[in-house]
């Protein structure tokens, strides 16, 4: 049979060769999976979890497969050593894609945890209840991100629906925090001792909040804390309550 080396652009051995620039011209970062069955955890991985296979050697006695899926690059590797490992797959459309299972075995070991997505706009939260927290309390101070003290005002976070936290910086000046927005629906910080100086996305310049000022941040908006006086404490309320940050660069 004859091939072509000219391939159209369209075809399906283009698309192929673009898939494997994509690893051989950019530096990317692989996770390592020890297997004693290769097939078996390959046939897993692909057929189960709906991983692509990219490269697999050599090719009379495989020992290594490259996999990659949902942003992730995986090699397994017969006979390697290290621990199978844990992966926590995030899907919007699970049900589709691994059925109704939200927790795997590998065949190598490695377990798997499937985290449906919601759905924009979906959430179920348990009717609010009674939540008390004493300010005498010290023993619930934990040490949080930027130098950050945190208290947790409501253990039980309401379902998931809330949380509310008692924050502190003791030493005052300059604050080690970084540009960053949370993904969240809802935010309120109350400056209740000190005063502190933040700056807002297309909000112009920073700006200081005193004791008594309140500002409703919006979902996503990013923002930086730059100073602050010594024993500052705000009190932080976000919807939902498990939810994440991150870095927003420059």
């Amino acid at each position: 049979m004859a091939v072509d080396p000219v391939a159209s652009e369209n075809s399906e051995s283009h698309r192929l060769s673009l898939k494997d620039s994509d690893f051989n011209d950019a530096s990317v970062a692989e996770m390592v999976l020890p297997c004693n069955s290769l097939n078996e955890t390959l046939d897993f991985f692909v057929g189960r979890l709906g991983f692509d296979l990219v490269s697999i050697s050599p090719a009379d006695d495989p020992t290594r497969a490259v996999l990659w899926g949902y942003g992730l690059r995986i090699r397994l590797e017969r006979d390697a050593s290290g621990t199978p490992g844990s992966l926590c797959l995030y899907l919007k459309d699970a049900e589709a894609v691994v059925g109704s299972d939200r927790k795997f075995l590998a065949p190598n070991g490695t377990k798997i945890e499937i985290v449906e997505q919601a759905e924009e706009g979906r959430r179920l939260f348990p009717a609010p209840s009674f939540s008390l927290c004493r300010h005498a309390d010290n023993s619930l101070w934990r040490e949080g991100r930027a130098g950050m003290r945190y208290r947790d005002l409501i253990p039980e976070r309401q379902g998931g629906r809330l949380i509310a936290s008692h924050i502190q910086i003791l030493e005052g000046g300059p604050v080690a925090d970084y540009a960053h927005f949370h993904n969240i629906e809802f935010q309120m910080i109350y400056c209740y001792k000190g005063w502190v100086r933040v700056v807002y996305e297309d909000q112009g310049p920073s700006f200081v909040m005193e004791e008594g000022d309140c500002v409703l941040q919006p979902p996503q908006i990013r923002h930086q804390v730059l100073e602050c006086a010594p024993g500052l404490e705000v009190v932080e309320i976000t919807c939902p309550a498990e939810h994440e940050t991150y870095t927003a660069g420059d």
